[in-house]
């Protein structure tokens, strides 16, 4: 969960591409899809997708963090995920013509290109290789969403959660003995993710550092034995 971005001037050289979404199309779709929309550097806590209304169009994290979360029924924020780069916002909403089911804000800066959902649905509609792109990213949202919420109701306590949250932001590390991650989050944000409350999570990440399972150098979240916290996540 690195804090640290790199920035680009379009698509076609860009140094942020990767395998599995629209920056693997073909040459002559790319130079298309690099003409479409604009790309904007966003400062941190700004609301793109507002829940219950529709977007204006898809949102390409390019690079940096999104929170996505909804309001329950008691008017409390749930934070569903921390959505990092290549993730597609309001794809589902566009393409299903129906509101956002959840509420998007910038976490950090983040630059993001911005494609207004008619010019997207031309494109996808002129490209069937790029409508595939769009449905295997529907797909992989799915069954993100289902593992998400697996893995939420799987734990049986409030500890539980908060260790596999813990574990979630070091998933993609190596298997050293000190895992880093930048702690960019407040108790009350962490609080939201797993769903309890700010002064449960509070007492419990004093536990895990009374047990050394956890320690602050700083800013940074330091997880110095793995196994350790994937016994109490398990």
């Amino acid at each position: 969960m690195s804090r640290r971005l790199s920035f680009s001037d379009g698509c076609l050289d860009c140094p942020l591409r990767q395998e599995g979404d629209f920056c693997q199309l073909p040459t002559d779709m790319l130079a298309e899809f690099h003409s479409l929309g604009n790309l904007t550097l966003y400062p941190s806590d700004v609301p793109l997708v507002v829940e219950g209304l529709p977007p204006r169009g898809v949102y390409i994290v390019c690079s940096g963090q999104i929170k996505l979360s909804v309001t329950a029924q008691d008017r409390k924020t749930v934070i569903l995920k921390v959505a990092g780069e290549r993730y597609v916002l309001g794809l589902s909403a566009v393409v299903s013509h129906r509101p956002s089911p959840l509420e998007a804000t910038t976490i950090g800066h983040c630059q993001i290109k911005f494609i207004e959902r008619e010019t997207f649905l031309r494109f996808l509609n002129q490209w069937p290789h790029a409508a595939l792109s769009a449905g295997r990213l529907l797909s992989l949202e799915i069954g993100s969403a289902f593992r998400d919420v697996h893995d939420l109701l799987l734990a049986r306590s409030s500890t539980e959660k908060l260790a596999r949250l813990l574990l979630s932001w070091v998933a993609h590390q190596p298997e050293n003995r000190d895992l880093r991650v930048d702690a960019v989050f407040t108790h009350e944000e962490m609080a939201q993710m797993i769903g309890s409350s700010r002064e449960t999570v509070t007492r419990l990440l004093s536990v895990l550092k009374r047990r050394e399972l956890i320690r602050l150098e700083g800013s940074t979240l330091v997880i110095p034995n793995r196994v350790a916290l994937k016994a109490i996540a398990s």
